[in-house]
């Protein structure tokens, strides 16, 4: 009950929320240092107040805009995929039944050449023994 009651103190506590903050403001800006790249940070407090990084809203919007950008090649890219494979798949399986029908037909005038054949030869085993 203790130990319950110290974990609710650490996660409601706001020196922590401070601290955390502060610790993914950091880290977002190394990143976007170190790695040179566009980085935007959205924090909710616990009270509902939100805070951005960088503050410069221009910056921030920039990375937004570049997000929603990609959100919407990425949409489109899954429309527009999504039925192809389904066609392609489609496509495939009747290529395959096609291929399976054909060597079936092969298969059977096959069959038929042999039953002919050994027909011909019965038949012709049975005149030479009337002759």
């Amino acid at each position: 009950m203790a130990e319950e009651d110290q974990s609710k103190k650490k996660t409601n506590n706001p020196e922590s929320y401070q601290e955390r903050k502060e610790c993914i403001k950091r880290k977002s800006m190394e990143l976007a240092t170190l790695c040179d790249i566009k980085v935007c940070t959205v924090i909710t407090g616990p009270n509902g107040e939100l805070q951005t990084w960088p503050d410069n809203l221009d910056a921030y919007n920039e990375v937004l805009d570049l997000y929603s950008q990609n959100l919407k090649l990425e949409k489109k890219h899954k429309e527009s995929s999504t039925p192809v494979p389904q066609l392609e798949e489609q496509q495939g399986e009747k290529d395959l039944l096609t291929l399976v029908e054909t060597k079936l037909v092969a298969v059977n005038r096959r069959i038929r050449f042999l039953e002919n054949k050994n027909v011909v030869v019965a038949d012709k085993g049975k005149r030479k023994r009337t002759e």
